[in-house]
């Protein structure tokens, strides 16, 4: 089979617009094959020691090890220096991360019970379509798993549940959004039917949560908790480091990136303290029913309300990853150099993609992606291809798939059909009504469950409440 120029690398990134159990290969590709991750020494015993494999958690005849969270913390290093943590920071990281697990349990129980499965020929698919998106076979993705210290079958097994995970949320939420021919035709009217421009936003977030029907004292704790990360965030630490800590939000790893919205797809609750915030701020607590929020400004970009037009750019680019053997800093400084080589003309965009880009798919084209469209694309890569004029390429910069730079060769307007019209406002009311309905609907799954939290010393049993 034969693929196009933007194979690999679009394959996955053009998700942004797409709800995310539609996506779901788009979540499983280079993030999960090509993290480098940080071991914390706490976490693997000494030459000689057996680490006590003591139960963290049950959550109703289940039950979650130390073994199992140390394994799940060991994948967010990626993402934090676990190292650098104080002994304290630790703690509050293991109790989220343990949390987490607990509501992935919950939501694989739920979906056990109503026989959402997931079969070895699905899964195989599954992992044919990550290992094409990374220009790879198969063979070639469980060598690069079992490279990087995974056992293969953990690796399935984890798929497998983000498999089913995703289609309980498309059938117990996603589908039971009710969106009319009257919204729809609202909506056009109100952000698609004029010839100006609208602001987009691009958000991040951390929620800490408070629990349905919460006592005055769950409610002052979690007032505590939201303090404390105020606190941090204002004393200068990192919002992405701080989400992946300490958010109860389901995107808290993810640095808590909610994408670029409109105000069409912000909850009335968040829009004027949206509006007021600058570029790179961080807003004051926002109380919702869900908890305490607080929101950071990563970026603001305007594009045409009225939508019946687009632009379209003929891209190529290079992309170098961070893998085993360079890190983050070896991975910048190679592709300044290889940029600079086609820049003074020792060598042409076409050989130096062929040859060094990590998206192999495009590499084979010399490193065309085609035409794409920005709102396609992932946040960093949209901006960069809004700002760079035709016939030059861009700075080196950073998505979450590794460092790039590009070149725009062609810009051209398409009109937009009113089929894709309908569709993309059909997708912006259901992304906005089903965030809204996601975290009540987990709330509820977590409030029916019997929960031992044995490193909180927290019971939730439901047949006792």
């Amino acid at each position: 089979m034969t693929t196009s120029p933007r194979s690999s690398f679009l394959l996955h990134i053009f998700a942004r617009l797409t709800p995310a159990w539609l996506a779901l290969a788009a979540g499983l590709s280079f993030g999960v094959v090509f993290s480098t991750p940080t071991i914390a020494a706490d976490l693997t015993p000494a030459a000689g020691e057996q680490m006590f494999d003591r139960i963290v958690a049950v959550v109703n005849q289940s039950v979650i090890t130390q073994r199992q969270l140390n394994d799940r913390i060991q994948q967010v290093s990626s993402q934090i220096n676990i190292q650098a943590l104080s002994p304290s920071d630790f703690k509050q990281l293991e109790e989220r991360v343990l949390d987490r697990m607990i509501t992935e349990e919950v939501e694989l129980q739920r979906a056990k019970q109503i026989g959402i499965t997931v079969d070895e020929q699905r899964l195989d698919s599954a992992l044919d379509g990550i290992a094409q998106r990374n220009g790879m076979s198969l063979d070639q993705l469980q060598q690069a798993v079992t490279r990087q210290g995974e056992d293969w079958n953990a690796y399935r097994d984890n798929i497998r549940k983000q498999i089913i995970i995703d289609e309980l949320k498309r059938r117990e939420v996603y589908e039971r959004v009710d969106i009319t021919d009257r919204d729809i035709d609202e909506y056009l009217k109100q952000y698609m039917g004029a010839d100006t421009d609208t602001t987009e936003y691009h958000l991040a977030q951390i929620l800490i949560s408070v629990p349905e029907n919460a006592t005055p004292s769950q409610v002052e704790n979690a007032k505590k908790r939201a303090d404390d990360v105020m606190a941090a965030l204002k004393a200068g630490q990192d919002f992405a480091k701080v989400s992946a800590e300490r958010s109860d939000a389901p995107d808290a790893t993810k640095g808590g990136d909610l994408g670029w919205r409109d105000m069409s797809r912000i909850p009335g609750l968040f829009t004027d303290t949206v509006k007021s915030l600058k570029t790179g701020e961080i807003s004051g607590l926002i109380r919702s029913p869900n908890g305490f929020h607080i929101l950071k400004l990563l970026g603001e970009r305007k594009r045409t309300a009225g939508n019946t037009q687009l632009t379209e750019y003929e891209a190529e680019h290079v992309l170098i990853q961070v893998n085993g053997k360079r890190d983050a800093t070896a991975a910048k400084a190679q592709a300044e150099k290889l940029r600079q080589e086609i820049i003074s003309g020792k060598a042409t965009f076409a050989e130096i993609a062929s040859k060094y880009s990590d998206d192999k798919g495009s590499a084979q084209q010399g490193g065309l992606l085609g035409w794409v469209n920005p709102s396609d694309m992932v946040p960093e890569f949209a901006t960069m291809l809004e700002q760079t004029p035709v016939g030059k390429i861009s700075p080196v910069f950073q998505t979450q798939f590794g460092f790039h730079f590009l070149e725009v060769l062609k810009t051209r307007e398409v009109q937009v059909p009113t089929d894709k019209l309908r569709a993309q406002a059909r997708q912006a009311i259901g992304q906005r009504r089903a965030d809204e309905d996601l975290v009540n609907y987990i709330r509820r799954l977590r409030a029916e469950a019997y929960i031992d939290n044995r490193l909180t010393g927290t019971i939730n049993d439901s047949e006792t409440e």
